[in-house]
């Protein structure tokens, strides 16, 4: 375990999760080896492959095959960390014990058109119902402080939400650096 901060970013497919996290990696938060973007978002998706694979597969020696392979990419042990994966990580993310939860949300129907519009994702209502179920589980279970941010006023350049996780995290936030990488011709008017 450490005692560096961390936050683990999460919410339903669409909804802004890898914005919101590339937010922190922009401000120092170190999220690893975490791989390049896609036609799909090239600025990448803040995911660990080694989270991802706990997470599918199980890990034999969680959490401490985190701490050491975030040491192997060069992290320090001192400066925040961060992690991103869906709310189905939350048995694996809550050992790691972050010092805040983000979770990302927009509307239903922004979501499920986004998802089609990509159709890389499960388009079914009953996907999106069963991960925002998971994440009301984690914040009725849950003792860690959770931020929850509508990324939509985020894309319009409304900080206010988010502000608590950074300060949770022990960094000043820099509209300066949020508004460089915030794109909104990404975000394609929040759909």
């Amino acid at each position: 375990m450490t005692a560096a901060p961390g936050v683990w970013v999460t919410g339903p497919s669409r909804t802004g999760t890898s914005m919101t996290a590339g937010l922190f990696v922009a401000h120092g938060v170190f999220f690893g080896n975490t791989g390049e973007g896609d036609e799909f978002n090239r600025k990448g998706y803040f995911e660990h492959p080694l989270l991802v694979g706990a997470v599918e597969g199980g890990h034999v020696n969680w959490p401490g095959a985190w701490w050491a392979q975030l040491r192997a990419e060069g992290w320090d042990g001192k400066e925040p960390w961060g992690c991103k994966r869906g709310p189905k990580a939350w048995p694996w993310t809550a050992k790691l014990a972050p010092a805040v939860i983000v979770v990302t949300t927009r509307p239903r129907s922004q979501i499920e058109a986004s998802r089609k519009r990509w159709g890389r994702f499960s388009q079914t209502r009953r996907a999106l119902t069963k991960a925002r179920r998971q994440l009301a589980m984690i914040q009725a279970a849950s003792t860690i402080p959770i931020v929850t941010v509508n990324t939509d006023a985020i894309v319009k350049g409304d900080y206010s939400r988010i502000l608590p996780a950074f300060r949770l995290l022990g960094i000043p936030f820099n509209q300066t650096l949020a508004d460089e990488w915030i794109d909104p011709g990404l975000w394609n008017g929040g759909s």
